[in-house]
């Protein structure tokens, strides 16, 4: 999903902005020409590979984990539009949501997952 946001650091291959009050630190696949401070939309989407159940925690949350790209999203699952609704929205791919039907509707936790290349 494409956000306004603010740069607020940017580091060979990586970028962390800010949309709202949320920081979000991820990869770059092709570079940005944008510097710290300045405005810029991004398309924000989920790759690596994605872990999904149900969570308890009432909350839409975005947690990341260490000073990596891996992030737990805490929100509600709509299976029917392909997205994660939390404190931001993310799409997911529909191929991803194919054993998860069960779980459209209700409060889920998405771990994203790294994957390491050898």
């Amino acid at each position: 999903m494409k956000y306004n946001c603010v740069i607020t650091n940017v580091n060979e291959e990586e970028v962390t902005v800010k949309i709202g009050d949320i920081e979000i630190t991820g990869f770059v696949n092709f570079g940005t020409l944008k510097r710290i401070g300045k405005k810029a939309v991004v398309n924000i989407g989920l790759y690596d590979d994605l872990k999904i159940c149900e969570s308890d925690k009432n909350e839409n949350i975005i947690v990341r984990k260490g000073n990596t790209f891996e992030y737990s999203l805490y929100g509600i699952l709509d299976i029917g539009n392909s997205t994660l609704k939390s404190e931001i929205d993310f799409e997911i791919d529909v191929e991803e949501l194919f054993d998860y039907g069960y779980l459209d509707g209700k409060r889920v936790k998405i771990d994203i997952v790294q994957k390491h290349h050898f």
